[in-house]
């Protein structure tokens, strides 16, 4: 099978280049957390803004001893395509934490992206955020469902479990080509892979595949000139992550 890859490298986090950040307080550098508010359930708890962060001085943390989160109501537009990303931290013995986001329409009645649950990614598809106890990014690209206004940007973390989260983003549109700069560092060699396998050009001790769902779909340690086969993934865009030099280095690569 042909693969092409096109790199792409964003220094610190996945974002569309010159787009708009739609998120309000996004990496709760106001030392605050309004916008953001505890919720929807009546139950539920505001997090603790704390100086544990993915990049500036603040983030925000729950130490849960019940099922909780906190939340932002974004404008958006029907029929559009956004790109949502964020960097999370969570251990513990519970089930960790999630994405539970959802859309409303004018007179606030949720919509969800989908009719079953278990097939939205920004619900029940997402599965939990996997638990490493380092910085790790979520990104999920959709489109608007019809007579949506606002998104119900929505986590959620569960008893017994400690979970972090920076530096959200919501921008229309999707990663792509020519959008962002090279890296002056070079995580992978090999631009076009006919072996089903990725060629690094540096050591990386973090290396993550993400599929654009943002679920994990492979992870290794690396060394300099070190093969990694990647058979079984489908066709699609993915986001490959690592640090090199103790920079973070995202690439975008098509399989095809």
């Amino acid at each position: 099978m042909k693969k092409i890859f096109t790199f792409l490298s964003i220094a610190g986090s996945l974002i569309v280049a010159n787009a708009q950040n739609l998120v309000q307080n996004p990496g709760f550098e106001t030392g605050t957390l309004a916008p953001w508010a505890a919720g929807w359930v009546s139950s539920y708890t505001a997090p603790t803004v704390v100086t544990d962060a993915h990049t500036g001085t603040y983030s925000a943390n729950y130490n849960a001893t019940a099922t909780t989160g906190f939340f932002q109501n974004v404008n958006v537009t029907a029929g559009a395509q956004y790109t949502l990303s964020f960097w999370f931290k969570v251990s513990g013995s519970g089930n960790g934490a999630r994405l539970w986001s959802s859309f409303l329409d004018a007179n606030d009645g949720v919509i969800n992206l989908v009719s079953d649950m278990n097939n939205d990614p920004l619900r029940n598809n997402n599965l939990f955020l996997p638990k490493d106890g380092i910085w790790q990014q979520k990104v999920v690209t959709f489109t608007v469902p019809a007579n949506a206004t606002r998104l119900q940007l929505h986590v959620r973390t569960y008893n017994n479990s400690n979970a972090t989260f920076d530096d959200f983003s919501l921008t229309t549109g999707t990663l792509a080509v020519g959008e962002v700069t090279e890296s002056k560092h070079r995580l992978i060699k090999n631009t076009l892979v006919k072996n089903e396998t990725l060629t690094f050009g540096a050591h990386s001790k973090d290396v993550k595949i993400y599929n654009m769902f943002g679920q994990v779909v492979k992870a290794a340690s690396v060394k300099e000139n070190q093969l990694l086969n990647i058979a079984g993934l489908a066709k699609g865009n993915y986001i490959v992550t690592g640090t090199v030099n103790n920079e973070p280095v995202s690439q975008k690569i098509l399989v095809d």
